[in-house]
């Protein structure tokens, strides 16, 4: 094992980890800590007052004293575990619940609120996207489990601190016999908790699998298709090899953690439990001194000290598992973003230069370029039209155009000044895009539409946004008009949309801010030509002033904007206008009347 590997793993790193997930619990719910303490102390206390109190009711049988003396510390001990017991129900039922539930909520909105600022290129690294998910399912439960752990911790050594003392002062050779298993047995186990963490860090992203394809099966997105050609019978293979697979690596792992597992249950459990007894009763009965009172409180404390300091060794390896998936969250909650800039004030749209930009995509196998010294020129008002086959480049442009990733080559200008001079977030406000792979939410037509809260004083601004869209006839048909819910996900009621009905949705988006720059990936895949013709003029009606990005496939957009960029293999083959290309005869000339062809026979 490295150095490095043995610092991470240390007591002292340890330490910070679980720290820093407890800076939560401080952070959100202050009181839970005192509660613990609380909770701690009280049943540390009580295995005290457990191993005492047997002691001194047989020496009290033993030496004959008076009922009422030995009654009143009867009830006393009772009375104590009945108000311990009574504060302890109501921390586990009313108060724990009620801080998991706070907890959750505070910590996964700052987990999402990251998650918005990662960088595109993390979704592209499988091992981070990995870590990602296991830090939103683990962390809110974690910080809770962390703290449920230390109120066990610290009264597992008070009571073994104590105990021990009272042990020893009884008998020392049981004392020193039980430690010495017992530590053993924790070494062994901290062995066990390694190896479990490791069999699921290789389960992870089987379980990963299978949950997506469960997923699959039971979403109503994949219903249709599941229903066609031989996708179904697919995936049911996939699940039946990731599941070998998972079986696979139980039995990989299977006998070391099976043998030290036994090893430590032989150490902590077996050995001080038989041999302490028997060792007890031997000395009992050959040692005249020891009182019944000492050799019952010596039993008691013996059983009690072995198991609190077996569950001292057992929280100590729960915190150094703990700490492990802390580092997945670490990584996640301290990742800066690449993609960043000093300057928060971007004055309004003038111009975007592209100068020899070459990009490569992050975690690439093969690292070829998907662009290669791309030159553009936009200017304010422009209406611009990239097209090309499938895989040229042209999405990947927009990408970078909308800062979700920088060129690996090359600059973008914005008014004469790089991209990368702005904060991402400032600039993107100057940019509406409608992506290729839009997505409709769970929400109304309205809340949809402004991408966010939806206010009465918005009312003018979606209708508009939707006319634009070329949405009015559609929300006609709607039971709420602009208040009826999307998708059947919450209320059965929901509505369902059609393709081209979402991506017109997703096309009022760009209209309901006051967007510079409009990019349109795609706009009218969904739709048939009579109807792209439609949105077309609707989009070009509704967007005068501004400058739009169209991409598409279908050439018959086209026609309309100012200049033309075809794209070939990540290159820029051929620019001009539409008359322009159409004279030189080239592949954009070839592409657009293979198109029109179809389109006159259609």
């Amino acid at each position: 094992m490295s150095r490095d590997k043995k610092q991470k793993h240390s007591p002292v790193h340890v330490a910070k980890n679980l720290w820093f997930m407890l800076k939560y619990t401080f952070k959100y719910t202050p009181t839970y800590t005192i509660v613990t303490l609380c909770e701690a102390f009280g049943r540390g206390a009580w295995h005290i007052i457990g191993v005492l109190f047997t002691k001194y009711v047989f020496d009290a049988i033993e030496s004959g004293t008076e009922f009422r003396t030995v009654l009143f510390w009867i009830l006393a001990v009772a009375g104590y575990n009945m108000v311990f017991e009574l504060f302890n129900k109501w921390r586990l039922e009313v108060y724990v619940p009620k801080v998991k539930l706070i907890l959750h909520e505070s910590i996964q909105n700052e987990l999402y609120a990251k998650a918005r600022s990662l960088d595109q290129s993390c979704y592209d690294d499988p091992e981070f996207y990995n870590d990602f998910i296991w830090a939103i399912r683990e962390s809110d439960a974690r910080t809770a489990q962390i703290m449920e752990n230390f109120s066990i911790f610290i009264n597992r050594i008070i009571s073994s601190a104590v105990v021990l003392g009272l042990l020893a002062s009884m008998d020392l050779i049981v004392a020193a016999g039980l430690l010495i298993s017992v530590s053993l047995g924790f070494v062994i186990k901290n062995k066990f908790n390694k190896l479990r963490y490791d069999k699921n860090v290789e389960m992870n992203p089987i379980d990963r699998k299978l949950s997506y394809i469960g997923r699959v099966f039971y979403l109503q997105d994949y219903a249709k298709e599941l229903r066609q050609g031989g996708i179904a019978e697919h995936l049911q293979n996939e699940y039946k090899s990731a599941t070998d697979a998972k079986i696979s690596c139980i039995k990989k792992h299977m006998g070391k953690i099976f043998g030290f597992s036994l090893i430590s249950t032989m150490l902590t459990n077996v050995l001080p439990s038989a041999g302490v007894t028997g060792y007890l009763i031997v000395r009992y009965i050959v040692d005249p001194t020891l009182s019944l009172g000492s050799f019952s409180a010596s039993i008691n404390a013996s059983f009690k000290l072995y198991w609190t300091i077996d569950d001292i060794g057992n929280y100590l390896n729960k915190f150094n598992e703990h700490s492990l998936y802390i580092e997945k969250v670490k990584k996640f909650i301290e990742y800066e973003p690449k993609i960043k800039g000093e300057q928060t004030q971007v004055p309004a749209f003038e111009s975007l230069t592209v100068k020899n930009v070459d990009f490569v995509y992050p975690f690439s196998k093969n690292g070829q370029k998907t662009l290669s010294n791309v030159n553009i020129e936009i200017k304010k008002g422009e209406k611009i039209a990239f097209v090309g086959y499938n895989g040229a480049g042209k999405t990947t442009l927009i990408k970078l155009l909308m800062r979700l990733y920088d060129p690996t080559a090359g600059d973008i200008l914005y008014n004469g000044h790089s991209i990368a001079e702005y904060a991402p977030d400032s600039y993107r406000e100057h940019i509406g895009a409608v992506f290729q792979d839009y997505k409709v939410f769970a929400a109304t037509v309205a809340e949809n539409v402004m991408g966010g809260e939806y206010t009465d004083a918005d009312e003018a601004t979606v209708m508009s946004a939707l006319r634009a869209a070329s949405f009015d006839e559609k929300l006609k048909q709607l039971p709420n008009g602009i208040h009826s819910q999307l998708t059947t996900e919450f209320s059965k009621d929901g509505v369902g949309l059609s393709g081209g009905e979402a991506q017109k949705i997703a096309i009022a988006r760009v209209f309901a801010r006051p967007f510079e720059l409009i990019i349109m990936d795609e706009p009218s895949s969904s739709l048939d030509p009579i109807a792209e013709y439609e949105l077309n003029q609707s989009i070009l009606k509704n967007a005068q002033g501004k400058t739009v990005i169209f991409i598409s496939h279908r050439l018959s957009t086209t026609r309309m904007a100012d200049k033309i960029y075809m794209f070939d293999c990540g290159e820029i083959v051929e620019h001009g206008s539409h008359d322009e290309l159409m004279l030189q005869n080239g592949k954009y000339a070839e592409m657009y009347r293979v198109q029109a062809k179809k389109y006159q026979n259609t």
